[in-house]
């Protein structure tokens, strides 16, 4: 997977992240977020995810940063818009071209990365059920994509 980064995080400002979502992030994605900052990914046969439960594909679009001169790739813009909405220890990492977001459950029987179809673009997506299950870690994710 080809990514245009954003601007590279330091620890500091991972961890306010972190303070103001109340999340402890895990820290392959920690790592990602040093390393790339988030950014757009390049639209290629490396971007596609497979929602394995509904049979359906999603086109990666952006990962999230913390660029303040960035508000549409910036995580704490998507959390507050979704403020309410969001699971517990979890938080919006990226969305893909359909609308969605990527979503990581960072603690709990449910920790993993899931696609959140918020628009219900899906047949199956209804109230009770438009969160798609994707990789248990942001590594395992990545790994996928960089295949």
């Amino acid at each position: 997977m080809k990514i245009k980064s954003f601007k590279k995080l330091t620890d500091e400002q991972i961890k306010k992240i972190e303070n103001r979502i109340h999340v402890k992030l895990p820290e392959d994605y920690r790592e990602f977020l040093k390393s790339t900052g988030g950014g757009v990914v390049e639209k290629d046969e490396t971007n596609r995810i497979m929602l394995k439960t509904i049979g359906r594909e999603i086109v990666l679009d952006v990962l999230y940063g913390d660029d303040e001169n960035n508000e549409s790739g910036n995580i704490m813009f998507w959390m507050k818009q979704f403020e309410g909405e969001m699971l517990e220890n979890s938080i919006i990492i990226g969305d893909d071209l359909f609308q969605g977001f990527l979503v990581m459950v960072c603690d709990g029987v449910n920790k993993g990365i899931y696609y959140w179809d918020d628009s219900y673009n899906f047949e199956s997506s209804n109230d009770e059920n438009n969160m798609y299950w994707i990789a248990d870690s942001f590594e395992q994710l990545f790994k996928h994509l960089t295949e």
